[in-house]
């Protein structure tokens, strides 16, 4: 018995199957046999995971907005909250726990200083522009 693969995800399915068991995908009419004869592939799963991992690693060489926006959002509410039950202090302890968390869950630790000041610059103007 032939086999049909999802062209979408890789699932296995029995031929004659209209959609992916998996994925609900259309399948393609062709078995995978004649298509390896008549040289029609579509990109396979394993084709398709280095692609993904070639986009994780693209993205991590770039800077990570993502983290510092963060970073800067939990200082932010947190000086809101603790500042006003600790006053300065709360605000010392808001931005320690800022930093560390910047410097905890940056993925390149080479770039973990200048997320953490990025952070910092981005809270300062939230601040600002809230008037908080």
């Amino acid at each position: 018995m032939d086999m049909v693969y999802c062209p979408s995800c890789g699932e296995r399915n029995r031929e004659g199957s209209r959609f992916c068991r998996n994925c609900g995908t259309l399948l393609e009419e062709k078995p995978l046999k004649s298509r390896f004869m008549s040289g029609d592939f579509r990109e396979t799963p394993v084709k398709r995971e280095l692609q993904r991992k070639e986009f994780s690693d693209a993205r991590k060489e770039g800077f990570e907005w993502d983290t510092a926006l963060r970073g800067a959002l939990v200082l932010v509410i947190l000086m809101v909250i603790l500042g006003r039950i600790f006053g300065f202090m709360g605000a010392i302890a808001a931005l320690m726990v800022s930093v560390i968390y910047v410097l905890s869950s940056s993925r390149r630790k080479s770039q973990s200083l200048m997320i953490a000041f990025v952070a910092l610059v981005m809270a300062a103007a939230a601040s600002a522009l809230f008037s908080i």
